[in-house]
């Protein structure tokens, strides 16, 4: 048998699979680029910044503000190859000395000594309006902001997105160079689009750094996301000003104040002031409320006694002399302070009581102010500054503790435009309150001192204590009422009722409470030696500028002694 030779197969794999794993090694290349590859395509500009057309973006030190933290737009407007921005940012965020009178269309600045007034037909120095009205708006020149804050800026204006930045910090900045050509990106990533390609050799300010990327400003006005690896060199630059800030001189006791307020509604006979003054020995500065505006054209009242001002020289005392708006009833704030004509007036009517009856200084004491009114206040405040300055009058301001809800009283201004800030710490509670309490607590007097401190210096700074008390009733069906008066009489009152009293330690008062079998209560937060030291021991560590106390002829013999705090 013959035996057959078998030929080995051979396993051929075929054109069809070569194909297949080629096609595999294309699909996961092209996934692999698809993922690692940096895309060229670009942003669209006008999208990205958000403006287009003579609307300019606002950037504020480096941070988009093109809408703010409480929601409101706030874009600049191109006009004439000159930046505007709106008088609300330029107020909120740069400088809110700006104040736009609009029964005279003119923009007002308060200088130490002048107050500084542009119309819209005026001319910059620049050659430009220095504001023009945009949207039921003014908008300031930014040359003009410059020109009395502290900024610095970069516009960029000739792209459809246009774009400013303005900056009031000068903090050191991070510069960085570039290595090699680089696009900037939206975001951290290959896939992020393009905003703008930078050469090598071009300077990028340094923003922030993460892993690989860093956030940057680009010399041609765009901010977004660079690789780290293309920055070659960096370095610090520290940014310069020439600004010169304009200081108000200021007049001031040379001892820490104790003032005295004396209230009064007629001219005070000279012949009483023994009898005022008993017990005041320590007090240095007596205010009596002499002057009250009694009508909205800014009308004044005057109560002042040249004979009681030349009596109290004689005893070494300053007269400061008190204006208020609620002696003569409630009037019309905003219709007072926010017309020019009527602030002048009612200043010319003060100064003339200053120079006629040889005033030491003025008090102003306008409470209630509504928040549209605000501002206006404050204006009239920086107006009458640079006239009592002009003649060497003291002017010292009474203001809330500030809390959230009286912000529009505006500490900053008063600090810088007034000698001295005092805030009343009493009326914590008071008669209109729901609740029986304290007219001051240890507690409101801390927050007096160091929510005040925020705003104003420490050499300006006078707390304002009650000599005064409430005695509460609340009834079994929850309603509240109260007397009040002198700290004796007051205590006298409550012992009549049945009261005793026991120091508490989160008042740090005397604290008195009767109960009656049907629920109701009487109590009482007693205004005493006691309480006094405590708060003027508060006072006195934090070094401020004195003591202030409502009112004379509600004293005990020792409160004088307790709260001056030259001793």
């Amino acid at each position: 048998m013959i035996a057959r030779s078998r030929k080995k197969r051979k396993f051929n794999i075929g054109v069809p699979f070569i194909i297949i794993i080629l096609g595999v090694v294309a699909f996961l290349s092209f996934k692999l680029y698809e993922k690692y590859s940096f895309t060229s395509e670009k942003v669209d500009l006008t999208e990205y910044i958000g403006v287009s057309g003579d609307d300019v973006a606002i950037y504020l030190n480096d941070v988009p503000k093109s809408v703010s933290d409480e929601g409101s737009n706030y874009f600049a407007i191109k006009e004439h190859d000159a930046t505007y921005l709106p008088l609300s940012f330029v107020k909120e965020f740069i400088n809110n000395r700006f104040y736009y009178a609009k029964d005279v269309s003119k923009i007002l600045y308060c200088l130490p000594d002048e107050v500084k007034s542009f119309g819209d037909t005026d001319m910059h120095q620049m050659g430009n309006a220095p504001y023009v009205v945009f949207r039921d708006e003014p908008y300031l020149l930014i040359d003009y902001v410059k020109d009395y804050s502290n900024i610095r800026y970069d516009m960029y204006l000739d792209d459809e997105a246009k774009r400013v930045y303005v900056y009031t910090d000068w903090d050191k900045e991070d510069i960085g160079y570039l290595k090699s050509r680089e696009a900037v990106r939206v975001q951290g990533g290959n896939k992020s689009k393009v905003i703008t390609t930078l050469r090598r050799g071009e300077e990028i300010k340094i923003l922030d750094q993460m892993t690989k990327w860093y956030k940057v400003k680009t010399s041609d006005g765009y901010i977004g996301y660079i690789r780290k690896s293309k920055i070659g060199r960096t370095e610090e630059r520290i940014p310069t000003s020439d600004y010169i800030e304009f200081i108000r001189p200021g007049n001031k006791l040379q001892n820490k104040v104790c003032l005295g307020f004396h209230q009064v509604f007629s001219v005070y006979s000279t012949a009483n002031m023994p009898t005022l003054l008993k017990y005041t020995e320590g007090m240095n500065v007596i205010a009596p409320t002499w002057l009250t505006i009694r009508s909205n054209e800014g009308a004044l009242f005057s109560n002042a006694s040249d004979a009681y001002v030349q009596y109290c020289h004689n005893k070494g005392l300053s007269v400061w002399a008190t204006v208020n708006n609620f002696d003569m009833g409630h009037f019309d704030d905003k219709k007072i302070f926010s017309s020019t004509k009527n602030r002048r007036s009612l200043i010319e009517r003060i100064v003339r009581e200053v120079t006629v009856n040889g005033l030491d200084g003025i008090n102003l004491d306008i409470e209630r102010v509504p928040t549209d009114a605000g501002e206006d206040y404050t204006e009239f405040v920086r107006e009458l500054s640079i006239e009592l300055t002009k003649i060497g009058c003291i002017l010292s301001i009474d203001t809330y503790v500030p809390y959230a809800y009286n912000s529009h009283y505006d500490l900053k201004e008063y600090n810088d435009f007034c000698d001295y800030v005092i805030i009343m710490c009493y009326d914590e509670h008071y008669a209109g309150s729901k609740e029986a309490g304290s007219v001051s607590s240890i507690g409101y007097v801390r927050d007096g001192i160091n929510l005040s401190l925020v705003d104003v210096d420490k050499d300006k700074l006078i707390i304002a204590l009650p000599f005064y008390t409430r005695v509460w009733t609340t009834l079994s069906d929850g309603s509240v009422g109260s007397i009040v008066g002198g700290s004796l009489a007051m205590e006298n009152s409550a012992r009549k009722s049945g009261l005793t009293f026991a120091f508490d330690d989160v008042t740090c008062q005397n604290y008195g409470i009767k109960t009656g079998s049907d629920g109701s209560k009487i109590e009482c937060w007693l205004e005493d030696e006691l309480s006094l030291a405590y708060k003027t021991t508060e006072i006195k560590n934090a070094d401020l500028a004195g003591t202030a106390a409502w009112k004379l002829g509600q004293e005990r013999e020792t409160f004088f002694s307790i709260i001056n705090i030259n001793e």
